[in-house]
């Protein structure tokens, strides 16, 4: 994904494209479980006898994590939106949501609840006109006195790729003029499964997590073979 920054003029990739440039090992296990899940699964409608039906199954165990992650990107998108929707407008769509959706949903309901909170923006886009890149954040909030920039994941655990990409968007709130004085990260885990929200201070070290984002940056232009342009021209 990319956006085009109005101002300047220019395209600029995502924050997320740029971290898709590092190596995940936990994707990988993650998609070895999904074929064997795949495998698991579906096992007993084949015909073991039959090397055909067996190396089709195979063949799609192959395959099987682009199923499972469009789904599970599926239910994320539709937290967001349903959160959206209470932010912005509040609509409270719960008991209308399918199963997966409901319970994200639920869990940040009752993460509001627990905590004193006022929302100032919602999906915010942030541009970093200075090395080149943008991002959305889910929202800015005043939780219990301090204000924070916050991201909704529906994941399974809270990764450390979060704490960069939420590092670059603070950067690039600060080089906007922070017009609400964020002063510190969060995250807050929706679970999908149990309904428990997971809410994760990560303002500590956030500036060296943007000084190793800004490093990926540069290598994510060189490595594509793009030029970092100046919206004045000069190069």
């Amino acid at each position: 994904m990319a956006y085009t920054n109005h101002e300047t003029g220019y395209e600029y990739p995502s924050v997320t494209a740029i971290l898709g440039e590092l190596n995940k090992p936990a994707l990988t296990y993650w998609a070895a479980n999904c074929a064997v899940n795949h495998i698991e699964a579906n096992l007993s409608e084949v015909d073991t006898d039959n090397p055909h039906r067996l190396g089709d199954l195979f063949k799609q165990a192959r395959t099987a994590f682009k199923d499972v992650g469009k789904a599970a990107t599926d239910t994320g998108s539709a937290v967001h939106n349903a959160i959206e929707a209470y932010v912005k407008h509040g609509k409270d769509l719960s008991g209308s949501l399918p199963e997966a959706v409901q319970n994200g949903f639920l869990a940040f309901l009752e993460w509001e609840r627990l905590n004193h909170v006022e929302w100032l923006e919602s999906e915010l886009t942030l541009f970093n006109s200075q090395i080149y890149y943008a991002g959305t954040c889910d929202a800015i909030a005043r939780i219990n006195g301090h204000v924070y920039l916050l991201d909704f994941k529906t994941s399974k655990s809270i990764y450390d790729e979060y704490r960069y990409q939420l590092a670059a968007y603070m950067s690039a709130l600060i080089l906007g003029g922070n017009p609400h004085g964020v002063e510190r990260i969060g995250i807050l885990r929706l679970d999908k499964e149990t309904g428990e929200p997971e809410f994760k201070d990560i303002t500590k070290g956030w500036r060296d997590k943007y000084q190793a984002f800004s490093a990926l940056v540069s290598w994510y232009y060189l490595s594509k073979k793009r030029r970092v342009k100046n919206p004045r021209g000069a190069g």
